[in-house]
């Protein structure tokens, strides 16, 4: 998306009691509700329309709408609405291990965090970028690793919303 400054709607959807049920962010309001209407299941329940107009660029208006989802919780939201597993890059270790290791080495270091019980079912994982920069490893590695978590059922990706534990 551009990164020059344009206006792009934050909007909020409600169903008869009030009860939130998602937001997002759009520079064509009508063209995204018409997109729900089509594709979401829950559109149905849509009573209530709340728009507001942010200006800046597409990065700052994503980061609006994060924070509105992780503070509002909206019901159909599900990116920004699960428990962060804890994680910081600059205490994770680095691989240290031969290049066709390293995904195995990775996937351990990650099976250690959810079978000691420190990142639990429903939390949502580092994004892959993140723990490969933090783990001094290709993203392709971090997906590998992930990908053979997920065979053992020990984490599950949705798209667009992220990787998270069984």
């Amino acid at each position: 998306m551009p990164e020059t400054p344009e206006r792009t709607a934050l909007y909020r959807l409600y169903d008869a009691s009030g009860r939130l049920l998602y937001i997002g962010i759009t520079t064509e309001p009508k063209v995204r509700f018409a997109s729900h209407a089509t594709y979401k299941s829950w559109w149905p329940q849509v009573t209530r329309k709340d728009v507001s107009w942010l200006e800046g660029t597409w990065r700052q208006a994503l980061a609006v709408e994060a924070a509105a989802i992780q503070d509002e919780k909206p019901q159909f939201n599900g990116k920004h609405n699960a428990p962060l597993a804890p994680f910081s890059a600059e205490s994770w270790s680095a691989i240290d291990a031969p290049p066709r290791g390293k995904a195995a080495a990775l996937a351990d270091l990650v099976r250690a965090e959810i079978t000691s019980g420190r990142w639990l079912p429903g939390m949502r994982v580092p994004r892959r970028e993140d723990l490969a920069a933090a783990s001094g490893v290709s993203v392709g590695t971090a997906d590998l690793a992930y990908r053979n978590l997920e065979k053992e059922r020990l984490v599950h990706s949705l798209h667009g919303r992220g990787t998270f534990v069984t």
